[in-house]
């Protein structure tokens, strides 16, 4: 009874584990289980912002920046103080973690005089656009959770369970503290675990949470009950290499099976995605799991996609989950930008963005008088543009711009044309614009086909409802882009980052292209110390990766770590690699392998398993 009678909310990292916790707490066989509220931590956020009407209020609107279109402004903040681009891109990951980078940081304050002007220029341009940044949830909520002690919002819950506690920085922390009140928490999390440092969540959030929420009880777990024996032994091994760790070992269930662990090295990037294929079409045929049962982690997309297309050819159902980059192509960002203009023609951003692409300054000088004389006249940068084509206003020095606007215009023709016709074919392969550069829709096909087959395609050729299904089609598309999510029912092979990994788990894990250049990955210039914490921090990777391997009593469980010895210079450079682009550069099994010491097997050769 008393729990039917407390409100309980369970706060997640990502919406695929807020539906699994959902689901696992209302599997339980207690009344009351299935009213408990499951959100994520900036889905809970956006909510509070949106009931109270904060971000109205502040003269902001709730359309999503994304990461590449963030270019823009950073273009037009031009400021010498701000730096470069790489700067200032710094800037705007300090700003979402409301300049709190280090776990001792008060959230919400600028620590300087830079940070507090860039903060009013980035505001100022998202404001004019009327556009905010996705992470930025926070930082408002936080600011009006602050300044309104009294809020419903604060308290509301009786109980608040966070999982996944280590990848939170500390203004997610602080967001946390604030909603909570006087309402009794459960923290669940492991600092080994940690591995979203490049947004400033540190292992010492966890490792200090007294700090911020007072004494605690603990409860350890330190037995595995999901891994193989050997995969626990191995992991265990490895994830002791870190310092400063609150766990101690970790110990394998007893009734856990013993696993299958494979360590391979193949001569040549070019024959480890070849010969994986093979080794998944044997494990197929034995007949004990199906493609649904098996997990592929790559440290780079562009290896994630060669693998998905030789399983396509082979006829093995697959689909890779590098959503959270596909749009990391130049070509793919205006293919997505433009189907964005087209679906709403008034959104500020996508026609900022759209303007400036393909330009190393991205036309800011000139875009820059075309907002002032969209300031004087008051209305927006698209109505001017329009006025200039039709010679009833003139603004001198925007002539390339304006150029380029025309282009923009014919490209929508072009794509609503081809709607009337074959609109099923608009994501295929390459659309050349007729300023002949090449916008790149393949990337998102996949996504598209998924869209189209439940949405028809009628209503795309049909002029009067075009409009609203484009509109339709783009909002679909932006969600599964931005927020991509595992669907309940898995019968392909699935593909995706170490990172993405978090949280799943199946029988057959392989992870490919374990070479010693691209984990850790470390950049040239990254100080001593920079370079010792990303080791650290890359380790706890390696560990979360390896950790996805379950087992159980019909199949034990396969573990596959594989690597190559060389790749060709203009492949190894495509994944960040310096390499001369005419000659293979000699590549190392990555170095956590020799860390899971005598628990793993003797490393073979790639071909022992075909």
């Amino acid at each position: 009874m008393e729990l039917i009678q407390k409100k309980i909310l369970a706060i997640t990292f990502t919406r695929t584990a807020a539906k699994d916790l959902k689901t696992e707490i209302s599997s339980l066989a207690i009344k009351g289980t299935e009213s408990v509220v499951a959100k994520t931590l900036h889905s809970h956020a956006l909510r509070i912002l949106m009931r109270n009407e904060v971000i109205e209020k502040t003269g902001r609107f709730p359309r999503m920046i994304l990461d590449h279109e963030i270019n823009s402004a950073l273009h037009d903040l031009d400021d010498n103080d701000f730096g470069g681009l790489k700067e200032k891109k710094k800037l705007v990951g300090e700003y979402l973690a409301a300049w709190a980078t280090m776990q001792i940081d008060d959230p919400g304050y600028a620590k300087n005089e830079i940070q507090e002007k860039f903060e009013k220029r980035l505001i100022n341009w998202m404001k004019y656009h009327k556009g905010m940044l996705v992470g930025e949830v926070i930082p408002l909520a936080i600011e009006y959770l602050k300044y309104n002690p009294a809020c419903e919002e604060i308290g509301y819950f009786d109980i608040i369970l966070v999982d996944e506690y280590q990848d939170l920085n500390k203004s997610e922390q602080q967001f946390i503290k604030l909603i909570r009140g006087d309402a009794e928490i459960v923290i669940v999390g492991d600092d080994d675990q940690s591995i979203y440092g490049f947004k400033y969540a540190h292992p010492a959030g966890i490792q200090e949470v007294d700090k911020l929420h007072g004494k605690y009880e603990a409860i350890p777990f330190d037995e595995c009950r999901r891994c193989p024996i050997t995969v626990t032994k191995m992991a265990s091994n490895l994830i002791a290499k870190n310092p400063n760790r609150t766990l101690g070992d970790l110990i394998p269930f007893k009734t856990n099976p013993k696993g299958d662990v494979n360590i391979i090295q193949w001569n040549h990037h070019d024959d480890e995605i070849p010969g994986i294929v093979r080794i998944i079409i044997k494990e197929l045929k034995g007949g004990l799991i199906e493609p649904g049962d098996i997990l592929i982690l790559s440290p780079r997309r562009i290896i994630g996609y060669q693998l998905r297309d030789y399983l396509l050819a082979e006829n093995i159902p697959v689909k890779s989950y590098f959503r959270e980059s596909t749009i990391k192509k130049a070509e793919v960002q205006k293919a997505f930008s433009l189907i964005n203009f087209l679906s709403e023609p008034d959104d500020c951003i996508a026609l900022r963005y759209l303007l400036g692409v393909g330009s190393s300054s991205f036309r800011a000088a000139s875009y820059k008088k075309l907002v002032s004389e969209a300031v004087k006249r008051k209305c927006t940068v698209r109505e001017i543009l329009d006025l200039i084509l039709k010679k009833k206003v003139v603004v001198k020095g925007v002539a390339a711009l304006l150029k380029h606007y025309t282009k923009i215009l014919e490209d929508v023709i072009a794509i609503k044309d081809l709607l009337k016709t074959s609109p099923e074919t608009l994501f295929e392969e390459r659309f050349i614009t007729r300023d002949e550069l090449e916008i790149d829709f393949y990337e998102l096909n996949q996504i598209y086909q998924d869209i189209i087959a439940e949405l028809g395609i009628d209503e795309a050729k049909d002029e009067g409802t075009q409009q609203e299904w484009i509109k339709t089609v783009f909002n679909k598309m932006q969600e599964l882009v931005t927020n991509p999510e595992i669907p309940d029912n898995i019968d392909h092979v699935r593909i995706m980052s170490l990172h993405s990994s978090k949280g799943l788990s199946n029988k057959m894990v392989i992870m490919c292209s374990m070479i010693d250049e691209l984990i850790p990955y470390l950049n040239k210039d990254m100080t001593e110390d920079e370079v010792e914490h990303n080791i650290q921090e890359q380790r706890r990777l390696f560990y979360v990766a390896t950790t996805r391997c379950k087992g159980d009593s019909s199949y034990s469980g396969k573990l596959i770590v594989s690597s190559f010895t060389r790749i060709f210079g203009t492949k190894a450079l495509q994944m960040g690699i310096g390499a001369n682009p005419k000659k293979d550069l000699r590549v190392t099994t990555t170095r956590y392998v020799s860390e899971f010491g005598k628990a793993a097997p003797i490393p073979v050769l790639g071909t022992t398993l075909i």
